[in-house]
């Protein structure tokens, strides 16, 4: 017990110890530290919700890069299914997002990626053997991503423009 106390007795043999201003002194440093006990509890709890918040994003844009992925090699993949094997010797000439909607290659003419850019399907510089997906709106760490994943099924990659 810190510092001298006074007791008094009560009628029914209970004690009570008063308070001298050495204790309240002593009581008063004691909350002190524990205000600083607090604000460290409230700066580690930051850290961790801000740990938490950035784990989140990272999954939310891996989630979206690998929907991309996904969606444009599905595209591709029809798109050579559908238009280089059964055009014959013309390959991709002619080929247009019209061309390509009817085929079923996109849902419908204009479709959208989830960036809100609508997706472009045309017939390269050599119609024969190259086809181009326009994919744009990409963000820049994104875009990175998805070109390392679709590389293997495309012949060039420009700009952000696939060849097939």
């Amino acid at each position: 017990m810190l510092g001298p106390t006074c007791t008094t007795q009560f009628p029914f043999g209970e004690e009570s110890k008063m308070i001298t201003s050495h204790t309240l002194n002593a009581r008063r440093k004691q909350s002190g530290i524990t205000l600083i006990e607090v604000s460290i509890g409230l700066i580690i709890a930051a850290i961790v919700a801000a740990a938490a918040f950035i784990a989140f994003q990272n999954n939310a844009r891996r989630t979206e890069v690998q929907d991309n992925i996904k969606q444009i090699t599905e595209v591709i993949s029809e798109t050579k299914q559908k238009v280089g094997i059964n055009g014959g010797a013309a390959g991709y000439t002619g080929l247009t997002a019209d061309l390509a909607a009817t085929l079923g290659i996109l849902q419908e003419v204009g479709q959208l990626n989830s960036y809100g850019q609508a997706i472009n399907l045309t017939e390269g510089t050599d119609p024969v053997n190259e086809a181009i997906l326009t994919w744009n709106g990409v963000e820049g760490d994104q875009c990175t991503d998805i070109v390392l994943a679709v590389g293997s099924t495309a012949t060039t990659i420009v700009n952000g423009e696939v060849g097939d």
